[in-house]
């Protein structure tokens, strides 16, 4: 869910009298008046300054990068737009360095201001770490070789557990930082549907280059069609609306042109991978058409979640 950047003193009141009367309730009146009495004099002093909406986004953003570093390797290795997704493939892996070492350490560019304390998420974070390490050698050797195919396939042999334990991640944090009272239940849903378009795009990308090169073709051509039904349910189902799944049209003229201009490359892409769901092969101009454009979609659909966000943190 999106966060305030800044919590006012209200908030921190209310989130702090809350832990007073958990308190009260597990250790009696005079303990829990000494907490609030407590609460009362650090909310007349300070403000809090919340990192939950980041430490959200920048765990989201994993998920979309283990995709990401999958699908640059199988396009640099098989020949399709080698100087982007060579460039790709450094880009992401360097920020889920980042991005990871800023969820455990804090990291002020990201605003992400201090350590994770919490073992359950540092727990998380253990088992995506040494997950992404057992790639990460993989993916320097690609960046120093194009022709590495043998680490390409590493690569593609672990990016779903890698995406398993980044998902698990981002679930918990997103549970442990999110302050429901600051955006609806309906919001919600429409962030967290559009926060996963950028995965799906990118998962989208990777399948289509296992095809095409033929590692793990079989199972890849099946993820690839469900994968598209669900990206196109989901696109369409943000613009237009699904009521009986409790999603909402698009809110905003913004919003509704996100839309409109990512549905409609959205359909140029489609008929590229329905190609390879039925069998068939696409020439090198169309490889590249598929990785290029699935790139662009990913832009768009950041914009997307920031507008979404913004319509949220305005509407609240």
């Amino acid at each position: 869910m999106f966060c305030l950047p800044n919590l006012s003193i209200s908030f921190s009141k209310l989130i702090l009298s809350g832990a007073a009367a958990s308190i009260f309730l597990l250790h009696g009146p005079a303990a829990a008046q000494s907490v609030s009495a407590e609460v009362q004099l650090n909310s007349a002093n300070f403000d809090i300054e919340s990192d939950g909406a980041d430490r959200i986004r920048v765990a989201g953003q994993l998920r979309t990068l283990t995709q990401q570093v999958a699908a640059a390797s199988c396009a640099v290795t098989s020949g399709v737009d080698v100087e982007e997704a060579h460039d790709i493939l450094e880009y992401a892996m360097h920020q889920f360095d980042k991005d990871l070492n800023a969820l455990r350490n804090g990291d002020e560019s990201l605003h992400i201001l201090g350590p994770e304390k919490r073992r359950l998420t540092l727990q998380d974070l253990d088992h995506v770490e040494e997950e992404w390490m057992s790639i990460h050698g993989a993916v320097e050797a690609i960046l120093a070789d194009d022709n590495d195919v043998e680490s390409a396939h590493i690569i593609d042999d672990h990016n779903l557990k890698l995406l398993e334990l980044t998902t698990i991640l981002a679930a918990d944090i997103s549970s442990q930082y999110s302050h429901p009272y600051e955006v609806t239940t309906s919001d919600a849903m429409l962030i967290e549907i559009a926060g996963r378009q950028r995965m799906l795009s990118q998962r989208l990308a990777k399948d289509a280059c296992e095809v095409w090169t033929g590692y793990h073709a079989e199972e890849a051509r099946e993820d690839l069609a469900k994968t598209m039904v669900v990206f196109d349910t989901s696109l369409n189902a943000l613009r237009y609306g699904m009521p009986e799944a409790g999603v909402n049209a698009a809110p905003n003229d913004i919003i509704a042109a996100d839309l409109d201009s990512i549905l409609a490359r959205w359909d140029i892409i489609k008929v590229n991978l329905q190609t390879l769901v039925e069998g068939g092969t696409l020439d090198m101009d169309q490889k590249y058409e598929v990785f290029h454009d699935l790139e662009i979609e990913l832009v768009e659909l950041e914009h997307l979640l920031d507008d979404y966000r913004d319509y949220a943190e305005r509407s609240h």
